[in-house]
């Protein structure tokens, strides 16, 4: 009799490619590496190793191990796309792996090009800040510096009359209008902004730079501030830039500006206790702007012209034209020689 026939099952294969055999091999190879894989077969996902490097896209995938190095790889390629240009020698990221997401720790920064909003200030009328501003926007021109060019005098826009392409702005001690400044700041994202003030705007302009912090806030976008403070030689107007230090002094970089075509001895000036203090406290920068003939100047005023367009008008002679030059190139050598326009 014949005995009763079991039911076999099929058994079930695993998910995944057929192992790949050599048939090159000998027998005894080929036993040894079914014996091996049989063993491969049968380890914990834990006993994997947990750092295998996958050279082989196509190489089956089992373990744990593995799928954390998958998971590894899959965040740098993500690392790459977001920072394409950054190698990993050169980047700051460092990234946590957890499940499949990762935490930065800490990220590159990167900033814009510097650029600076020039301040020309002086607080008393008449000591020569729209000049010097005249002859500042000129000396940019002519060594490819690129600038926006703000007129806050709105009472004499006579920058505005002379240069093309200026803009308006103003400020008030009036908190509804206090936004009328902010434009200088805005404008400083795209490139260095110069800015012509009117006289007696030293209180609202250096609220404005206090109450929004804008020092610090420049800094971490980079963008910085100067401030070129014209004197006439006076007492009141020295004073002016004193306080102007004393409150401003450590945020943003200060310019005094001796105007020679109103004084011509700053002897008292440069012995004065309070200057030579100040000198030693913040190190600011000391320029000389040099005299401009008065008939020269009323003759510029009048036509409305630059300086350069002064050089070629009709209405000048050979021998005022060559005083027109010889200003140009003393007050070209006296920016250069801050080193503060580059």
């Amino acid at each position: 009799m014949f005995s009763k026939t079991r039911n076999f099952q099929p058994v079930k294969r695993k998910r995944g490619r057929p192992r790949k055999t050599d048939f090159n091999l000998t027998s005894k190879q080929q036993s040894q590496q079914q014996i091996n894989n049989t063993e491969k077969s049968n380890m914990e996902p834990s006993d994997l190793p947990a750092n295998l490097e996958i050279e082989d896209w196509k190489q089956e995938l089992d373990g744990n191990g593995c799928e954390r190095e998958l998971r590894t790889i899959q965040t740098n390629k993500i690392l790459e796309l977001v920072e394409p240009n950054v190698s990993n020698e050169d980047s700051k990221v460092s990234q946590e792996i957890l499940g499949n997401s990762f935490i930065p720790v800490e990220k590159k920064n990167v900033f814009k090009s510097p650029t600076v909003i020039h301040i020309i200030d002086g607080e008393k009328g008449g000591c020569g800040k729209s000049f010097l501003c005249r002859a500042f926007i000129e000396y940019c021109t002519s060594i490819g510096y690129k600038m926006a060019i703000i007129d806050a005098d709105i009472s004499n826009q006579d920058i505005t009359k002379i240069y093309p392409n200026v803009e308006v702005a103003f400020f008030s001690d009036d908190e509804k209008q206090a936004k009328e400044a902010d434009k200088i700041f805005d404008l400083a994202f795209e490139k260095s902004v110069i800015v012509n003030l009117p006289a007696q705007a030293y209180a609202n302009v250096t609220d404005w730079i206090k109450r929004n912090d804008l020092a610090n806030l420049g800094q971490e976008n980079s963008i910085f501030f100067t401030k070129w403070f014209v004197c006439n030689g006076g007492i009141d107007s020295v004073k002016f830039f004193l306080k102007s230090l004393s409150e401003l002094g450590e945020e943003i970089t200060h310019v005094f500006v001796k105007n020679l075509g109103l004084c011509d001895d700053w002897t008292y000036i440069d012995t004065m206790p309070e200057f030579q203090e100040a000198s030693r406290k913040y190190n600011f920068v000391v320029m000389d702007f040099p005299k401009f003939p008065f008939w020269e100047r009323n003759m510029i005023d009048r036509l409305e012209v630059s300086f350069e367009d002064a050089l070629s008008h009709t209405e000048l002679k050979v021998v005022s034209k060559q005083r027109v030059r010889n200003f140009l190139k003393l007050a070209y050598e006296a920016f250069a020689a801050t080193g503060l326009i580059r």
